[in-house]
């Protein structure tokens, strides 16, 4: 009897989209619980694992191919399809999550909708998985996405042009390497030409990467923002934490620390406090860049960039502030990004005059 005509492949076939819908978020939730810092070891020999394992299912898948085009005898290699799926699958919703914490969704949605659209595509394109030059551009992709983690956490413990070349190069390195395994186990140095079109595609995806990244799109990964907001003022105390005073956001906006309008007094700055997170022994300026939306340009201008070190290890973030003067009535916002320009955090507050005092509340930062 076939394979196919067995009960098992017959189950198999009217079920597995439910399957790997419900190994999808259960992947998922999973990921979303152990993807807590980018310089976690548990988090880090997870992701390793599924690089490794994905590596070997793809050399065994396809020398199942090359055994179907040898005409020799093979079964249906469902429990390798399976397999593949589950770390592409669980791949992808790790390095979202990691992703989706650094920098803001607006301006790095097209990245993270890329990795959205992976994940879903790990479920609704599974029957390409076979096929070598789908299974190494999307190997290829994870290996990146992860090395722009891994790099600066574990070897630079810094980000920047020079971190972001040494891990394009690695990332290079590494893909050569696996792609010579594939060339002696799977190919035994034949068809060259299948393996020149693999490589094309590889450098292609590398040339992405190097125009998003300049562009700005890839998050900062590792770095995130943990907190931020406008207050009226801030004063350190002995033990390192701040008494700000503030006015409350109204109830119906839980995301924000404080309120989206700045009731201006006279004489009276603005203090923009952050709270960046930093894997630990990794230390990189951050930036506030203090701008205002101008009606005339139409378009929002820079008053004011502020520099300070952030030294990573602190899970809540490192803490810093900026204060701006001179404030005048209109649409503000307070922007925290790295040296390079990519945007880690924001907030937009409109600062409005008014005669009386606003009541204010009182916190520890």
């Amino acid at each position: 009897m076939a394979f196919r005509d067995t009960k098992i492949f017959k189950w198999w076939e009217r079920y597995e989209h439910h399957l790997g819908v419900g190994a999808l978020a259960v992947g998922f939730a999973f990921d979303l619980i152990i993807a807590d810092r980018p310089d976690s070891v548990g988090n880090n020999l997870l992701l390793l694992f599924y690089l490794v394992a994905a590596a070997v299912l793809i050399i065994l898948l396809n020398r199942r191919e090359m055994r179907k085009l040898e005409a020799v005898h093979s079964t249906e290699p469902l429990f390798l399809l399976l397999a593949l799926q589950f770390c592409f699958g669980g791949l992808a919703s790790n390095l979202l999550v990691l992703y989706g914490r650094s920098g803001t969704l607006a301006v790095n949605a097209l990245f993270v909708a890329f990795l959205v659209a992976l994940i879903f595509g790990n479920e609704y394109l599974r029957n390409r998985y076979a096929q070598l030059r789908f299974n190494i551009g999307v190997y290829y992709i994870l290996l990146l996405t992860y090395l722009l983690i891994a790099v600066p956490v574990f070897i630079t413990h810094t980000i920047g042009v020079w971190t972001f070349i040494l891990t394009g190069l690695i990332s290079l390195g590494l893909i050569t390497g696996f792609l010579a395994m594939l060339s002696v186990i799977v190919f035994r140095n034949k068809e060259p030409q299948k393996l020149f079109g693999v490589s094309t595609l590889v450098l292609g995806i590398f040339l992405v990467f190097n125009l998003l990244y300049f562009l700005n799109i890839i998050p900062p990964v590792p770095l995130s923002l943990k907190d931020i907001g406008i207050y009226h003022s801030l004063l350190k105390r002995s033990d390192g934490n701040y008494v700000a005073l503030y006015e409350p956001a109204p109830w119906w906006q839980p995301w924000r620390s404080t309120n989206a309008d700045y009731t201006l007094g006279v004489g009276e700055s603005a203090f923009c406090f952050s709270s960046v997170f930093a894997p630990t022994n990794l230390s990189v300026p951050v930036y506030h860049r203090w701008e205002k939306f101008s009606q005339a340009e139409g378009s929002w201008q820079t008053e004011a960039l502020v520099a300070f070190p952030v030294s990573g290890g602190r899970a809540a973030g490192y803490r810093g502030y900026s204060v701006k003067s001179a404030l005048t009535p209109g649409a503000w916002r307070c922007d925290v990004e790295t040296q390079g320009g990519a945007l880690i955090g924001r907030t937009g507050f409109d600062v409005v005059e008014s005669s009386s005092t606003p009541s204010l509340s009182q916190k520890i930062l």
